[in-house]
């Protein structure tokens, strides 16, 4: 919806935390004659009086309030749709998604195409609500977008990304088969779309190719995992699109520092290496943690809330390896360990004691953080204090 397609209504705007404050401000900016709505879990009946309804991520699109605003033909949108429809002409917009390497990828990308010279905003999913840069004359916006983001998503990205897809976010989405549906929503708007796992840029013999062309050196890369290598891959294929000279993508990939909480080094001690993965959400993202510590002894530290997850393979790459897993509740009473603890400061206490000299002691829950706090940077706080 354009700005003056809003203008004398009455628009209710669910959510009260940062993307909520950005749509707010964003009205307070464009179109004053509104009236504005705040709608919290304590007035939710309040969206009903609205003829529009701004609501933010967390709030699930298959609630039964949002599909009774629908049926009441209230108009239900996002700060992310607003963006779309109303951002600068000039900005291109680089939108990306998948399960898991969304946040490293999309900041890796802005990175580079900064060192290209160009004016880009990183925001979405990742920190600062996109419609911060609806104004701003930048050349590209990198937007990282969570499955939530995707479902209702309106628009035509310049370029669209799929990462990779693994089972997430059960409870928001009702099904794994409407998360995926609801993940390439997004992507198969795009003007032009990117599925990574089928990019003609790739890894071979520890080289970036573009197709049997050698590149440089995936050692280039500012960060540990494979996985981090064919996210990469995603970052030079765009710049291939846009008709760029990859070879001047390694000075970017190499002074490039990665996020927090993503296979984050944080202490040596007495011989070990403590190790902040504790945005591992997913089994497949803990057996992706250990891969890149796989020449290592590995004590992993896993667990977390539970949402349903398959955690066949985890045990089993568990017990091929021979790591010394430390299960946390609620998840870690289905890893096959005979090492249990209530508390992260439990967990590594005990790492140190089980954990030989030149080891890795590895957070990497494989689970969210719900059932003991408030996200994954609290819980990799708590790692970091606990050392």
């Amino acid at each position: 919806m354009l700005w003056q397609d809003l203008e004398h209504k009455r628009i209710a705007i669910w959510g009260t935390g940062r993307e909520g404050q950005a749509v707010k401000d964003a009205f307070q900016k464009h179109v004053p004659s509104a009236e504005i709505l705040e709608i919290t879990e304590d007035n939710v009946d309040n969206l009903f009086k609205a003829q529009v309804l701004i609501k933010s991520p967390g709030v699930s699109l298959y609630r039964p309030e949002i599909i009774k605003a629908k049926e009441q033909e209230i108009i239900v949108t996002s700060g992310t749709n607003l963006f779309m429809a109303n951002k600068n002409p000039s900005t291109k917009v680089i939108a990306v998604t998948g399960t898991k390497g969304k946040s490293t990828t999309s900041s890796l990308m802005a990175h580079t195409l900064k060192s290209y010279g160009f004016q880009v905003g990183l925001g979405g999913n990742i920190g600062v609500p996109v419609i911060d840069f609806v104004d701003e004359p930048t050349d590209y916006v990198v937007a990282e977008l969570s499955s939530y983001q995707c479902a209702d998503f309106v628009g035509t990205p310049d370029i669209s990304i799929l990462l990779n897809l693994y089972p997430e976010h059960l409870q928001w989405h009702g099904s794994h088969e409407q998360y995926y549906a609801d993940k390439k929503h997004m992507w198969e708007q795009g003007l032009w779309q990117l599925d990574n796992r089928e990019n003609e840029i790739q890894i071979k013999d520890g080289f970036f190719y573009e197709e049997e062309k050698q590149l440089f050196p995936i050692s280039s890369l500012n960060l540990r995992g494979i996985h981090n290598a064919q996210n990469a891959c995603a970052v030079l294929a765009v710049l291939k699109h846009l008709g760029l000279d990859l070879s001047k993508a390694e000075q970017a990939f190499h002074t490039f520092q990665g996020l927090s909480h993503r296979l984050e080094i944080v202490a040596e001690q007495n011989g070990m290496t403590f190790v902040d993965d504790s945005i591992s959400t997913t089994p497949e993202t803990a057996i992706c943690a250990m891969e890149s510590f796989k020449d290592r002894p590995i004590t992993l530290l896993v667990g977390g809330f539970d949402r349903g997850q398959d955690y066949i393979e985890l045990n089993r790459y568990i017990k091929k390896h021979g790591v010394q897993a430390i299960a946390l509740p609620t998840t870690g009473d289905r890893i096959e360990t005979p090492h249990h603890v209530q508390t992260i400061k439990e967990a590594v206490a005990l790492a140190k004691q089980i954990t030989s000299s030149g080891g890795v002691v590895l957070l990497s829950p494989a689970a969210p953080s719900y059932n003991m706090y408030k996200n994954f940077e609290a819980r990799g706080d708590d790692f970091k204090t606990s050392i």
